[in-house]
């Protein structure tokens, strides 16, 4: 009804749009539009409705010329403060948009004007990939479903950070801000940010009175989060709970839902992806049905309007918590679930759940349809040395090779939020609490900054896991673009033999040996044979007593090495 009012009034809109003033912006970039009611509401977030009546205040958009002539998009608004509001809107696309608000309090109701939108350039884009547009699952070509990919296209590599405690109130922004600089410096895209509705103690909680009300200047910490990651690159993923014992019943299903509506009205304009719950299946799925964690995911799906990509966090086998309900991935409950876009695994911390990484990923990857699948919680490098960082490199390079759409990271300070300012006590998780070493630039931290870096420079989308290729090693690690690249992990080093057979006899090959923890490279040409060839690497046993684990790339001589991203379509 809405959308409909909107078109009946869209010229009158145009023409007094100078009364509400005017805009412009880049496209992907966020508007706020700021309003203030009439009326004084004593707590407006408990009166946000999760029964299906109508909001405060929703704000229609409608494209009038240029790409964005004919779009036509709605979006709620959130309650800021006292008696202010906003709506936050990325435009999509370029062009002129037009907008006018709808309110029950006059004071809200029927304000108007338009956004000059303009397209971003090619250094922008190039200085901030963020700015290609959220992120979702790729629908197209041989590999459909099989990685994410910007709104333009662009193929996005997942490496992410776990930022879970980083809403602390008592930590200083330039906190916040040193990390998301380092992390963008190495390669990151992703910040794993949990957006407490129950936080790890009160100090990171946003609620407050028995998640009926919340902290209006806590949240407010969260905004600057968000957006100064995006601005240096980093898509943000944003879960809402963490899944605890006795849930349904201390908390229940309207204030999680609630808490839900508000944080995707808040930051829906931003460069996030939602995932359900942390651990959802904890505890039981924390007293809840099944059903209802479904539940949420679909009325997340349908409150976006911009269709990112939506999963859930799960906890694996061995946990005690997690010994009604365990999963090491979302795809043996819910990989036919129509919100989930993709599965999530947990392969929790220890070398024996690390050493099961790529079945785990494989049994992901061979289900119908084809999602993408990432490991969101390895094993964690907790302090330097344990685990080693040629752990954290085996437990990605085997993900990423057994078909994984990227991998996430885990270590040091930074996934506690363990600084100066606020820091945490010892518990039964090892962590250096010191601060005389930079933990940002732990050995593992610096690796998959290598390995972004590296792939970053291949057409990695392309490549599809072929264990079959390597013989006569003891773990096989390999996936090709068919006739074209190889690419193998060889976690001791050595040597191993390579099927050639898909590069014909006397073919030119460039062969790069990658150092995985530190990104120097060697290459050399060499003729295929044309059929299975034993290829040492760099360094073995006597030359080398310590062993050292190498990644190889095999690729035609006269293919353009490290093309870069695909451009957007």
């Amino acid at each position: 009804m809405l959308r409909s009012s909107f078109f009946v009034l869209s010229f009158v809109l145009y023409s007094v749009s100078s009364l509400a003033g005017d805009h412009s912006c880049k496209v992907w970039e966020v508007i706020e539009l700021s309003f203030t009611a009439t009326e004084s509401i004593d707590n407006p977030y408990g009166q946000i409705p999760v029964d299906g009546s109508a909001d405060h205040l929703e704000v229609a958009f409608r494209g009038i010329s240029g790409p964005a002539e004919g779009k036509v998009m709605t979006l709620k608004g959130f309650w800021y403060e006292g008696n202010a509001w906003r709506v936050r809107f990325a435009p999509p696309v370029p062009g002129v948009w037009e907008y006018m608000s709808y309110s029950a309090d006059e004071g809200m109701d029927g304000v108007t004007g338009t956004i000059d939108v303009r397209e971003r350039t090619a250094l922008e884009l190039e200085e901030n990939p963020a700015g290609r547009g959220f992120i979702r699952v790729n629908d197209k070509g041989p590999r459909s479903g099989r990685y994410f990919e910007y709104a333009d296209g662009t193929p996005f590599l997942w490496i992410g950070d776990t930022w879970w405690n980083w809403a602390k109130r008592n930590i200083p922004f330039s906190r916040f801000k040193e990390l998301a600089d380092d992390r963008a410096n190495k390669g990151f895209t992703m910040g794993q940010l949990f957006v407490p509705g129950n936080g790890w103690g009160g100090i990171a909680t946003i609620h407050e009175d028995n998640f009926t009300r919340i902290d209006t200047d806590h949240i407010k910490k969260i905004d600057s989060i968000v957006s100064y990651a995006n601005q240096v690159g980093i898509t943000v993923w944003i879960h809402a709970w963490w899944t605890r014992e006795g849930m349904a019943e201390n908390i229940g299903e309207e204030k999680i839902m609630r808490w839900w509506r508000y944080l995707i009205h808040r930051y829906g304009a931003y460069n996030v992806v939602w995932v359900v719950s942390g651990e959802y299946n904890l505890y039981n799925y924390g007293g809840f049905p099944l059903d209802f964690w479904e539940d949420v995911g679909r009325m997340i799906k349908e409150e976006d309007p911009y269709e990112r990509a939506v999963s859930t966090h799960p906890t694996p086998p061995g946990w005690e918590g997690g010994a009604d309900a365990p999963q090491w991935s979302t795809a043996e409950v819910l990989h036919h679930a129509d919100w989930l876009d993709y599965n999530q695994s947990q392969t929790g911390h220890g070398r024996y759940r690390n050493e099961l990484t790529p079945e785990i990923v494989a049994d992901s990857y061979r289900r119908y349809p084809p999602k993408p699948v990432v490991v969101t919680e390895p094993w964690y490098e907790f302090v330097e040395g344990n685990p080693r960082a040629m752990d954290i490199r085996l437990g990605a390079w085997s993900a990423f090779l057994s078909g994984a759409a990227g991998h996430s990271y885990a270590g040091g300070h930074v996934w506690k939020a363990h600084v100066p300012e606020s820091r945490m006590g010892p518990d039964a998780w090892p962590m250096d609490l010191g601060f005389e070493t930079n933990t940002m630039d732990y050995p593992g931290a610096v690796s998959m900054g290598v390995m972004s870096r590296f792939l970053q420079g291949t057409e990695w989308w392309r490549f599809e896991p072929a264990p079959g290729l390597v013989s006569d090693y003891p773990d096989r690690y390999a996936s090709h673009i068919p006739g074209e690249k190889i690419l193998a992990y060889l976690r001791y080093g050595g040597g191993a033999k390579i099927d050639l057979s898909l590069f014909p006899e006397g073919t030119p090959l460039r062969l790069t040996w990658l150092d995985p923890s530190n990104g120097e490279t060697r290459s050399r040409t060499m003729a295929s044979p044309g059929s299975t060839h034993f290829i040492s690497s760099p360094t073995s046993y006597p030359g080398t007593l310590e062993y050292r684990d190498w990644v190889m790339l095999l690729e035609k001589a006269d293919s353009n090495a490290h093309a870069g991203q695909r451009q957007p379509e």
